[in-house]
């Protein structure tokens, strides 16, 4: 008899325990799915955490019940080749047996919503076609915390937006519109910017290291002491006064690139291929690219042929 005292005794406190950890659990992920923009970067990964807790401890309690049902069965094996005669003593231990079964099969409902809940916060990375204009971004930290995959911001709409002091590797801003943001001191390390608009835009001192800007309009733009090498800058526009002063476009792809009346004094294009850019323009009104001090090691020039050949510079052959 003490047995079966010790097994309720054990059962009212894993069901306890389970009580207190789905109520948790429950409410990590009301705050998860309940968070606004400003406040997903600062606790996000928290939530995520006392998910990840709850998710054990609801596992750790179905083996727990698991073990008692085990034994249960057990003493019943044990009873049954004693023939006891006791019939309350046999249907108190059904019962019980039950009541275990029936919290095996409550936990592991549970378990499987929490999954459902944790695949469902996943989409939350998702910010595409929504409005951001002028919106503070500053320090947010590569998207939504260790277990969601990186942000996108496709077809998004952060003209003047701040996204500086941030880390936003591996997001997507394909389409979107950044013309007047800033993105000062952080990282964008393979961030495809693919036919964004970022002009006007301020994005000194930044990491765009192998990123993604093919046709991008990167007019009027300030990249000062950037890295961008190994970007693809196939295609963008870049002109019109930039000042990209210092910046690393070390192995970056600047085929077909609009260049022209653009400050590129000391900048590193070393293994860069410009075949096809246009660094002058015909029109008056635009003066050449400044490349006083630039680095054209094993550079492909404009016109297609390399650095090499030149002495390692393309300074005349634009």
């Amino acid at each position: 008899m003490q047995a079966i005292q010790t097994l309720e005794s054990d059962y009212q406190e894993s069901l306890t325990e389970l009580e207190s950890s789905y109520l948790a659990a429950m409410e990590a992920a009301a705050i998860v799915n309940s968070q606004s923009l400003e406040e997903i970067n600062a606790t996000n990964a928290a939530s995520i955490n006392n998910l990840l807790t709850s998710l054990n401890t609801l596992q750790s309690n179905l083996q727990n019940s698991q073990d008692s049902i085990n034994q249960i069965s057990l003493i019943v094996e044990a009873l049954d080749d004693e023939n006891t005669s006791d019939g309350d003593f046999e249907s108190q231990i059904t019962a019980l047996q039950q009541s275990l079964q029936s919290l095996q099969s409550s936990l592991q409902s549970s378990i499987s919503d929490l999954e459902n809940r944790m695949n469902n916060t996943r989409a939350m990375n998702d910010f595409s076609y929504l409005d951001f204009q002028g919106a503070q971004l500053f320090n947010f930290n590569n998207g939504l915390g260790v277990q969601m995959d990186p942000p996108i911001f496709d077809f998004a709409n952060l003209m003047n937006a701040s996204l500086s002091y941030s880390n936003f590797s591996d997001a997507s801003f394909v389409n979107a519109n950044l013309a007047g943001a800033d993105g000062l001191f952080s990282t964008f390390h393979r961030t495809d910017f693919t036919h964004a608009a970022m002009y006007n835009g301020v994005w000194r001192s930044s990491d765009f290291s192998d990123a993604i800007m093919v046709q991008s309009n990167l007019a009027y733009t300030e990249f000062r002491w950037s890295d961008l090498s190994g970007a693809n800058l196939s295609g963008a526009w870049i002109y019109g006064g930039g000042n990209w002063m210092g910046v690393d476009l070390s192995y970056a792809d600047l085929t077909n690139a609009m260049m022209y009346d653009l400050d590129l004094r000391g900048a590193n294009l070393t293994g860069a291929d410009l075949t096809g850019a246009d660094l002058a323009y015909l029109n008056p009104s635009y003066g050449p690219a400044d490349i006083t001090g630039v680095t054209w090691d094993w550079a492909i020039c404009p016109d297609g042929t390399a650095a090499y050949y030149h002495g390692q510079t393309c300074e005349n052959n634009l």
